[in-house]
This record gives structure tokens, sequence and C-alpha cells, in this order.
């Protein structure tokens, strides 16, 4: 019999293109997860809050794999504050209750969490959880000038890792970060890594050795926000020898709230003397940041944290070396010497030193290159959807069990 699993996002629909508003690498993952579990035999709908005919609202929206798309009112037909977006969750609860029940539900995001908790106790269903960014990490590693989360989030994450079934850590480092902030029992927290669609994200032609470092290109793709320190890769540029500066490409669009920090990069390239060597992008389409990926020579991933970081992922499928921060999650998702380099220190001194040694290395940034791609083509999606398979199995089987009892006693 097919199992119906829903999975919630409340405050961002699967559909927007990441770097956008608030779409990032969750998006992707709920998009890439969906289709392996579909492929799996599972009834998959992903449920999302209704933001209007300009966000593809509907009730019959589908990804591309074909996964339905459900777009529940809560609120008004429009993009709100996420500050707001809690007062939304009984609303996007109420609606979700309307729905024939499912069997399991699995939230992503600590707002997902706070309308689909009390929906699944209703249904008798099993209800996991993805956090994808944990608060009280987020606010141990704060970026120069970025806000902390609120205490109510913090609590919030708290009580809901308690009360549900299982909670999904995409790293080690995410697991024990939750376990510190939630005293939550240990065996409710498990780790599955994420996957990368290995048929996109695949390398591009050989790259000359010859190539000159001053001809290369390195790429950062992310949202600009303060976490993601697109600051210390324009920093880091400034730190190579000019006649030896690689070009770089900063593809994303601006985080809601963020439009003076966006600003303040496009000044800090003007006072560095870089408007020749740094281009930005608007958010890419999936098959746009896949090709730039392939063109790429290095991925700069800068983030002050990331609960994982997807990116680095796609960048290892597609033989794409990364120089990422040794911090978090990325000391997982950038196998040092294997996929890439970990910089130990936040400085455009260590930064610019690191790119410059590899693009000066073209024999060791191939290397590099292969070793990911080998690392990159054992992630795949459907990898992932058969770990959280069996985490779902068990616990559809336990309630089960629990309903046969508690009908004995009855």
């Amino acid at each position: 019999m097919s199992r119906r699993i829903a999975l919630v996002s409340l405050h961002t629909s699967p559909l927007d293109v990441p770097g956008t508003g608030d779409a990032g690498g969750m998006n992707v993952y709920l998009v890439g997860l969906a289709a392996a579990l579909r492929g799996r035999g599972f009834e998959v709908e992903l449920l999302t809050r209704d933001t209007g005919p300009g966000a593809a609202g509907g009730t019959d929206a589908h990804t591309a794999d074909g996964v339905p798309v459900r777009f529940l009112r809560a609120g008004p037909r429009a993009s709100v504050a996420k500050s707001d977006l809690p007062g939304l969750a009984d609303h996007f609860g109420r609606s979700m209750a309307e729905l024939p029940p499912f069997d399991l539900v699995h939230s992503h995001y600590w707002l997902s969490g706070l309308a689909a908790l009390p929906v699944a106790r209703g249904w008798a269903a099993p209800h996991v959880l993805g956090l994808h960014t944990v608060a009280a990490l987020k606010n141990e590693q704060l970026a120069l000038g970025d806000r902390p989360e609120p205490p109510a989030r913090v609590r919030a994450e708290a009580e809901l890792v308690r009360a549900s079934d299982l909670t999904i850590a995409a790293t080690t480092a995410e697991r024990s970060a939750i376990l510190r902030a939630t005293d939550a029992p240990a065996a409710r927290v498990a780790v599955v890594p994420p996957g990368v669609d290995t048929h996109l994200f695949r390398p591009g032609g050989e790259r000359p050795l010859h190539r000159r470092s001053a001809q290369s290109m390195l790429l950062v793709l992310a949202r600009l926000q303060p976490l993601k320190g697109v600051d210390l890769a324009i920093r880091a540029l400034a730190a190579i020898a000019p006649e030896q500066r690689p070009r770089l490409v900063i593809a994303g669009g601006t985080s809601p709230g963020h439009d003076a920090y966006v600003s303040g990069l496009h000044g800090l390239v003007t006072a560095l003397g870089l408007h020749d060597r740094v281009e930005f992008l608007p958010a890419q389409s999936r098959e746009a940041a896949a090709g730039l990926m392939r063109d790429a020579d290095l991925l700069l991933v800068p983030s002050h944290s990331e609960t994982y970081g997807l990116v680095a992922l796609e960048a290892a499928a597609s033989g794409t070396p990364v120089v990422a921060g040794r911090t978090s999650g990325l000391v997982e998702s950038v196998v040092d010497g294997v996929t890439g380099v970990l910089v130990g220190e936040r400085t455009p001194e260590a930064w610019g030193r690191a790119i410059d040694d590899l693009l000066h290395d073209p024999r060791r940034l191939v290397t590099l290159g292969q070793s990911a791609l080998r690392h990159g083509r054992t992630h795949s999606w459907a990898h992932t959807a058969e770990h959280l398979a069996d985490h779902y199995e068990r616990l559809l089987s336990q309630h089960r069990g629990s309903d046969r009892a508690q009908g004995e006693d009855g």
C-alpha cells in the first residue's frame, strides 16, 4: 500500500527560484527529495503557503518531476515579512487539517513545524522535523551586521525537536548543535546527508593546464546577505596580485531586508578598484547555475555558518573544487584535500593565498576536480531517499503498533 507523505514548507515555495527572496538550498532539497521519494513508491505532496497568482498559487501545480505542489491559504495571498509568518502558522495548520489525512508529515524549517505538528498529531501520523538552519548555532556564529534570531524561535525549535518523533540533521555538526540546544534524546535526532542532481550538475570539458590565473573564474552562488560572507570573497580577490587576479562572478538575489548589505558590496568593489574583475548576476535557474558551476575554476563558500552547504556538493558533482570556511556543516560537505580546501581564518590574506595557490598549481586543481567528481557521484537523491525511507517505515511501523495496542486496551 502506498504511503501518503506530506513535505511541508510554509515560508517558501518549492517552485521558487533558489537565490530569490528566501529561496535557497532548502528549496533545492525539497524538490530533489520529493522526486526521489516518489521514485520509491511514496505518494508525496509538497505543501506551501498560497502567496497569490504571481507565485504560481493554485492547487494543481507540479514540480518538473511531476510531484504535486499544494498551495494552502494562510493570511493574505501575498508575500509577507518573515517576522510575521509565525502568526500565520495556526491558519496554515487549519487549512492543512482540511486535507485528506497523510500517513506521515515531514516539516521543513521551524515555521512549518509550528503549523504542521498539531495537525500530524490530530491525524495520529508520525511527525518528522528538518530545521535546515539551527537558530542557536546561527546566533553563535553571527555575521557582523546580521540580526540574531529571536529567543522565541530558539525556544520554539527546542520544543519542536522534543515533541517530534524524529528530527533529521544533514551533518553530525548540525546534530550536535540540535542536541546541545534542545536536550532532546539522542536517538530522536538522526543524520541523513542531502543529495545532488548528478544529471544536471556534471563536468564540462577539460580545463587547459596552461591557463593563466588571470583567465580563471571564481564563482559565489548564494543569496546576498551577511551570513553568506560575500564581502570576504571580494576582499580575498583584492588580496591577490593585480596581474594574477581571476574574475569573480557573484550570482544570487538580495535576501529580504538586506539591501544595505548588497549596496555595501557594490561600494566595496568600487573602493577596491575591482570593477573589471567582479560581475554581479541575478539569481539563476537551476540549469544556468549548473552551467556557471561547470565554467568556474573554483567555487567559493565564505559563509559564516552553513547547516550543510548544498552548493558545495553541487560543485563536487560538477568536478569543480571548492574553497570554503572551516566551519559548521562545511567541514562535512567539503572534504579537505579531496573536494576542495578549507580555510581556517576569515581574513582576506588567508583566502587570497588559498585561491592563488590553487590557481598556480593547475595539476592539483585537476586532481581535486577528479576526486571531487567521484565524491559527488556517491551523493544521489535516491541514496538520501533510501535512508529517509528507512526512518519513515520504522516510524510508521511504531505508530501502527501503538494503534493496535490502544485498540486492544480499549
